[in-house]
């Protein structure tokens, strides 16, 4: 554990050390992140949500969808170079390399909750406070975990062998973008295709974010629980790849 807090703490520390604004930039990136969105598909594309009668409201929306897919966006992106970055660890000393891979994960999470706090709080100034069920949305955030360690875990192990993996999670996570309910409730997605968007493991944690916070309504468990059961399987998996490609990291690095 004294491990892990040590490597956390690096982890967010060398993000910001050499800017000016330091930590304040884990605010600041969602805010503007979610101001150009905002700008972009109501302002200029005049797009709507049911039950969203002003920008601030579809600007929640679009908010809660973002939380979601920036802490998969982030482990996608930074996961392909997670060992193949860090050659002394495999080369020079014993140490446990799947720690690299749950520390990443860790700094998304911890972004992510600053995305949630920025969310609840801007909820509050718009509409009141949140029924009991927002309590719940931590859990939501949490429930990505195993999944999130599934695509740290395997994508840090194959990124050692095939370094084009970095390209690639890139364009991945822009189709991710707009393939997720992020922009649109997932049911107003045309019937041909809605099976292909429910196969997006994004669907369901934004899909429940927006359910416990924005609707007021408890998170659907016959929804949530196959997603976790199917990430926790996903985790199992890449970690017992991690450590069957893991033998051959210090002959290729």
């Amino acid at each position: 554990m004294f491990l892990f807090r040590q490597l956390l703490g690096r982890e967010l520390a060398t993000r910001y050390r050499t800017t000016t604004l330091g930590v304040l930039w884990l605010v600041l990136q969602p805010l503007l992140m979610l101001s150009v969105y905002t700008l972009v598909f109501s302002g200029v594309f005049k797009a709507r949500w049911a039950g969203a009668d002003s920008t601030a409201d579809f600007a929640l929306m679009l908010f809660a969808g973002l939380v979601p897919f920036s802490l998969l966006s982030e482990t996608l992106i930074t996961a392909p170079n997670i060992i193949a970055g860090q050659p002394n660890f495999v080369k020079k000393v014993v140490f446990p390399l799947p720690m690299l891979s749950i520390v990443k994960v860790a700094a998304a999470l911890t972004t992510a909750g600053i995305g949630l706090a920025i969310l609840l709080v801007a909820q509050v100034w718009q509409s009141g406070l949140p029924s009991v069920w927002a309590m719940t949305a931590p859990f939501i955030i949490l429930e990505m975990t195993p999944m999130l360690l599934a695509i740290a875990w395997s994508l840090s192990a194959l990124g050692v062998y095939l370094r084009d993996i970095s390209q690639f999670v890139g364009i991945l996570s822009s189709m991710l973008l707009f393939l997720s309910p992020i922009f649109f409730p997932a049911k107003a997605m045309p019937e041909a295709v809605k099976g292909i968007i429910h196969l997006n493991p994004l669907v369901t944690p934004i899909e429940q974010l927006r359910l416990v916070t924005i609707q007021n309504s408890p998170p659907d468990l016959t929804a949530l629980l196959p997603h976790f059961t199917l990430s926790v399987i996903a985790a199992l998996l890449s970690y017992a790849l991690f450590r069957r490609l893991s033998r051959g990291f210090s002959d290729v690095l």
